[in-house]
């Protein structure tokens, strides 16, 4: 096999690792540290699981702007995002179930709760490429997720 062959395949076949995907998260989203990361696939699909711990300061200003409907105090999400719970029909997509079961099915799951935090109030998310993927904030747990399977 020539190098090129070779260096082709390691690029088809994503194995750099995944890295944060920053253009899917609003501009304001500051990273503290990666807690999970995983990644796979082949020439036509491929699988990313990334967790990571937000800033104190990025925390705060993602949990958005506070509105008050009657007696409750509502954070409205970032723009093009939506506020959970997520409808649970929803909950049966593929991201649901490789990504946050780890793309190398090894066993091992993501730190943190992030597909139970999609079906509580408090969370905040924005579906990929008609659902291939999503991207999840939880200011309130100072966690963000991307989870890509297509």
């Amino acid at each position: 096999m020539t190098k090129r062959v070779f260096v082709a395949m390691l690029l088809l076949t994503g194995c750099g690792g995944p890295t944060w995907p920053g253009e899917q998260f609003p501009p304001e989203t500051e990273v503290a540290s990666v807690l999970f990361s995983e990644g796979g696939g082949g020439i036509r699909e491929t699988c990313e699981a990334l967790v990571v711990e937000l800033t104190d300061r990025s925390a705060a200003q993602l949990t958005g702007t506070i509105q008050r409907s009657g007696d409750k105090i509502v954070a409205l999400p970032p723009k093009g995002w939506l506020s959970s719970p997520m409808p649970s029909e929803t909950g049966s997509s593929e991201y649901f179930k490789a990504a946050f079961g780890g793309c190398n099915n090894e066993g091992k799951r993501p730190l943190g709760d992030l597909d139970g935090a999609l079906r509580r109030p408090g969370a905040f998310y924005k579906i990929i490429n008609k659902g291939e993927g999503i991207a999840i904030i939880v200011p309130t747990a100072k966690l963000a997720g991307f989870f890509y399977f297509g």
